[in-house]
């Protein structure tokens, strides 16, 4: 997985990340509190470069405040977390 860019960003910014063999991939975005706000990818993907967009959006499509976000990659046995900032 690689650092989401731009970085800071606002209003939206990309992830990429690529897997060597079919799994299922969860992209979630976490507040600085462990608090959910929101799943970007949550499905099998096959092997292969891929890339997210984040909106800057919740799971109920409102805006997030500016502030730094974790962002949680997990692929089959592959685990990581990663910083971003939203500057408005």
């Amino acid at each position: 997985m690689s650092q989401n860019y731009p970085n800071p960003f606002n209003p939206e910014t990309e992830i990429n990340y690529q897997i060597p063999e079919a799994t299922h991939v969860t992209i979630k975005i976490f507040n600085t509190l462990g608090q959910e706000i929101k799943t970007l990818v949550s499905e099998m993907k096959p092997s292969g470069y891929h890339s997210v967009r984040w909106d800057g959006r919740d799971n109920y499509g409102n805006r997030a405040v500016s502030g730094i976000y974790i962002y949680q990659m997990k692929a089959g046995n592959f685990f990581s977390n990663r910083k971003m900032a939203l500057m408005k």
